[in-house]
């Protein structure tokens, strides 16, 4: 049996609804954005070697935490999650953190937004330097 007109077009529109709702939902996180620069759920505390954090710039821990060190022996830690719309920040400035989804941008030192899309301050986490380790937990 040959499709008809009304079930090509039928058709046509429920796979086009389909990508529509698979490209909406890539641009989201699953959780909803909480407004206020803090997560919903703090990520477990993680331990790193300091000297794995450069001068100047910093590192993405386990998905969760971006470390930062701005200039020798003073760390940072912040959500590595933009709170744009959920993307994973890579890039790390002796003054910047960088998202690569929208170019969002926010301070090294403060994690305040620096520049947008993001309007919301990345969560900020306790970073204690103990012999070399550092140990990033919930403020």
């Amino acid at each position: 049996m040959e499709p008809n007109r009304r079930t090509m077009i039928t058709s046509a529109g429920a796979v086009g609804t389909a990508a529509v709702v698979g490209l909406t939902s890539a641009c989201s996180p699953d959780d909803s954005e909480s407004g206020s620069g803090s997560s919903a759920s703090a990520p477990p505390d993680a331990t790193v070697p300091a000297s794995d954090v450069p001068v100047g710039s910093g590192i993405v821990v386990d998905e969760a935490y971006v470390v930062t060190q701005p200039k020798e022996g003073e760390f940072h830690a912040f959500s590595s999650v933009c709170t744009h719309q959920g993307c994973q920040v890579r890039t790390v400035t002796e003054t910047e953190i960088v998202c690569p989804c929208h170019s969002s941008r926010y301070s090294a030192t403060s994690g305040e937004v620096l520049s947008g899309p993001a309007t919301e301050a990345l969560a900020t986490y306790q970073v204690t330097d103990s012999g070399g380790t550092l140990n990033l937990s919930a403020q």
